[in-house]
């Protein structure tokens, strides 16, 4: 070849590169960015797309990843996967090399709320798995549990915010510890998963608390739906709890009750100085309910100076005057807070303190000495400053309801004999043909005597037949029942009263409660029950 055709040559091959470097290599790296960038748009990594751009076929990546798993997913999917049609075909990779500059930048760790009450406490949160949410929770749960406390856990996930947090030792073992004792047994803690702790003090006003949560990435809506509810609970019991120190503070400098339990005659002599009304009247319904024929003479005071304590001891019959030759039928007990109750002499002087080796080192026997004065007074036969009857005697009555099957006698009477009496009158009028339920009938100290029931127990109505309507029936302990037929109607509240069943003068309420209490629910089920079929009836017709 001659020197003239090589140049010639020459000016053509130079020819082509300049067109190819203007024109045809700009265009297929324009064609390259076109599809890289196609290729990796649905690989998640948190941040906005990898930027890729080439210079030649040569591919360089930028941008943030959240894990490295995803950054090697990135350069693979360049290096290996990407693909321009061609008339040559599309089975060649055009990349010759790839650069990363892809920079792995993790989401933070997730936050924790610890509100404490106690030795009881909930973990609240936000994490990056549910992996890691269930390993923390436990993690916790376990830690509270060594220290016989109780912690539950309510962590949720949410991995468009959070990442899993490298090294979780730290939280774990600055972990806050239970108190159990002191107002400030309230705790609530805050901290971001990877970190300590921070305390936050409940007594600081709200507007301080969201600055200090203000740094933690918290959502308004994990704000107002989580930690306030959290703070108000747990404000809620360290209030309590305060309130509650100061009055244990206060009861324990204040002097424990007393009561004195003086027994004659059939007549129980209660008087001393508790705390409240309810103390007395639990005290009483005891004694009452567990000496149904004794009369109950009322003389306990109720002062709030007293320690606001009820542990008497137990209240039996051993407390009664024990019968047996050489026994006076009287007896004198003391009943102290914490304590069973102590037989105490009363054959002594007005002055005389029998009972001062059985008080407490916060008792002073003078809160006492006119209290043991007047109750041995009273069991020597002196009642002056005694009440006769403190308590007023309760309406004896009787309620009486028929069904075709059942009877339910019910009410109250002072005497157990007079009780019995009625019973056995029912279940001679009733018991071949009916259930006879008699437990609500009373036999109660407190209420008015009765001095026979023979015309009670002679006019017992008689028992409806399976087609009738049921009856309700009302007596006073001696005198003749009064019958109505049982209507819808009847149940109905103030009914009773205003149907003329009851005396007048009679209080009304009391007789339409123990109806109520007994009988209204076997009415209600007795109507709802599907009549009898007749002898003619066929139910396959």
């Amino acid at each position: 070849m001659t020197r003239t055709r090589w140049l010639i040559a020459s000016l053509w091959l130079l020819l082509f590169w300049l067109i190819a470097s203007t024109v045809w290599m700009p265009a297929l790296q324009r064609k390259l960015e076109v599809a890289a960038t196609d290729l990796l748009k649905d690989v998640p990594t948190g941040y906005p797309t990898v930027e890729v751009t080439f210079s030649g076929q040569q591919a360089t990546l930028t941008g943030q990843v959240r894990h490295e798993a995803e950054k090697a997913e990135l350069e693979k999917r360049i290096a290996s996967q990407l693909r321009l049609p061609s008339w040559l075909g599309s089975g060649m990779n055009p990349v010759t090399a790839v650069h990363s500059e892809i920079e792995i930048s993790p989401y933070p760790s997730g936050w924790l709320l610890l509100a404490a009450q106690g030795s009881r406490a909930i973990v609240y949160g936000t994490l990056g798995s549910d992996e890691e949410a269930r390993d923390v929770a436990r993690f916790l749960e376990d830690r509270w549990a060594k220290d016989r406390a109780h912690l539950t856990s309510q962590i949720k996930k949410d991995v468009t915010r959070f990442d899993e947090a490298a090294d979780i030792q730290t939280t774990l073992d600055r972990l806050p510890k239970p108190l159990r004792e002191g107002g400030d047994s309230a705790q609530i803690h805050l901290a971001r998963l990877g970190a300590g702790w921070e305390r936050l003090t409940l007594d600081a006003p709200d507007e301080l608390l969201r600055d200090q949560f203000s740094t933690y990435p918290l959502t308004p809506t994990e704000w107002e739906t989580i930690v306030q509810p959290a703070i108000k609970r747990t404000r809620n019991y360290q209030a309590t709890e305060r309130a509650r120190i100061a009055e244990a503070e206060k009861q324990s400098k204040l002097a424990p009750p007393h009561v004195f339990l003086a027994a004659r005659d059939q007549r129980l002599l209660l008087r001393g100085e508790i705390a409240s009304l309810k103390i007395k009247r639990e005290l009483l319904n005891a004694v009452i309910t567990t000496f149904p024929g004794w009369r109950v003479l009322d003389d306990l005071r109720v002062n709030d100076q007293r320690r606001a304590v009820a542990e008497f001891g137990p209240i039996t019959t051993a407390l009664l005057p024990q019968a047996g030759e050489g026994k006076s039928g009287k007896s004198l007990t003391l009943g102290l807070s914490g304590s069973a109750w102590q037989f105490v002499d009363w054959q002594v002087g007005g002055e005389a303190q029998p009972w001062r080796d059985l008080l407490p080192t916060d008792l002073p026997p003078s809160l006492l000495q006119e209290d043991s004065r007047m109750v041995t007074q009273w069991l020597q036969g002196n009642a002056q400053g005694i009440p006769t009857l403190p308590i007023p005697a309760q309406p004896s009555f009787l309620t009486l309801t028929l069904l075709p099957g059942k009877v339910i006698l019910a009410g109250q009477l002072a005497e157990e004999a007079l009780r019995t009496r009625l019973i056995e009158a029912a279940r001679q009028t009733y018991g071949s043909q009916a259930v006879i339920f008699s437990e609500a009938l009373l036999a109660r100290g407190t209420c008015e005597p009765t001095p026979d029931v023979e015309q009670t127990v002679r006019s017992l109505p008689p028992l409806p037949a399976a087609d009738e309507s049921p009856t309700v029936a009302f007596a006073r302990p001696g005198q003749v029942w009064k019958s109505l037929p049982a209507t819808q109607d009847l149940l109905t509240p103030g009914a009773l009263a205003k149907s003329g069943l009851t005396p007048p003068g009679f209080p009304g309420a009391m007789a339409e409660d123990t109806f109520a209490a007994e009988a209204y629910d076997h009415l209600r089920h007795h109507w709802r029950q599907p009549p009898a079929l007749g002898p003619q009836e066929n139910p396959a017709r």
